[in-house]
């Protein structure tokens, strides 16, 4: 299956003759229409449709100082690549996001979408030194994108790299000054999730490499803070964003997995219920669901 995405991702990307054309609007009331496949300083280059379908008539450039507005066609590419994301789409996303990046502060241009899926592409990968490119791409696209949503996606996706990378206390601290700086709930909330996923993926670690936890101290205190971090940060959009039903859910699965983990089944059945009775359409509902219906199975 992942064989067959790469192939269709391939034949997309060679074939940008067959997508649909972006429609460029000059100052003097005249358009032109073809594809934009490049840009610098001073024009825009556009590949224009031939005769033919499926073949270009050639590329023209058009001075950018000639240009009232640019609207840009749908990007089969792209959305090819949003379907199947990661190792097998990396290098499609790549040539996309390197022929988009010079028009990243274009009104209506889709550079930074393709800059996030291809900085998401790299992090999924899970190499070291692939996440820290990831996390260049992510900066420059939270710095330089003209629509505001692909900057805060840009800053989603840092901040993942960067737990990633195990920086998880740099983006506690981040997380910190956008709960006070009234930046949009939605971030704050996603950066409360990665940091819970994060302490809990820390918490299971530290138990595996350290068996006899309870009779290390340091250990112990370790796995503590680990513990109340996790369920800190889990709970937050539930107790102060219910409204926010996505993210609310996906925290009480994060808390749910915890008890699981701990062992404490009589929490992990409370989380369980709330989830499945307040948040029934969720993902993690039915997970839910299925722990309910286990534990109330006859031994």
């Amino acid at each position: 299956m992942k064989t067959h995405c790469a192939i269709i991702l391939l034949l997309v990307a060679a074939t940008p003759s067959l997508l649909a054309d972006d429609e460029v609007r000059l100052k003097d009331g005249n358009t032109r229409k073809g594809r934009i496949v490049g840009m610098d300083e001073t024009s825009f280059r556009l590949s224009l449709p031939g005769p033919v379908p499926g073949q270009s008539a050639g590329t023209t450039s058009i001075p950018r100082a000639n240009v009232e507005r640019i609207i840009f066609a749908p990007d089969r590419t792209l959305e090819a690549v949003r379907a199947n994301p990661g190792p097998g789409a990396l290098n499609t996303a790549r040539v996309r996001w390197q022929t988009l990046q010079p028009m990243l502060g274009i009104p209506e241009s889709r550079a930074g979408d393709a800059g996030n899926l291809y900085g998401e592409c790299l992090r999924l990968t899970g190499e070291r030194t692939r996440l820290e490119e990831a996390l260049g791409v992510f900066a420059e696209v939270e710095q330089g994108a003209w629509n505001p949503d692909d900057r805060e996606d840009a800053k989603r996706g840092r901040l993942r790299a960067m737990i990633d990378l195990g920086r998880s206390q740099e983006v506690a601290t981040e997380i910190e000054e956008i709960a006070t700086s009234a930046q949009d709930p939605g971030l704050l909330l996603d950066s409360k999730l990665l940091i819970a996923s994060a302490r809990l993926a820390a918490l299971e670690k530290l138990v595996a490499e350290n068996p006899r936890w309870e009779e290390d101290p340091p250990v112990r205190a370790e796995r503590l803070r680990l513990l109340h971090e996790t369920a800190d940060n889990a709970l937050y959009p539930f107790l102060f964003h219910g409204t926010a039903r996505g993210q609310a859910a996906k925290g009480l699965g994060i808390l749910l997995e915890l008890y699981q983990f701990t062992g404490d089944q009589d929490e992990a059945r409370k989380v369980a219920t709330d989830l499945a009775e307040i948040y029934p359409d969720a993902p993690e509902a039915k997970k839910a669901a299925e722990f309910l219906t286990k534990k109330n199975e006859p031994s």
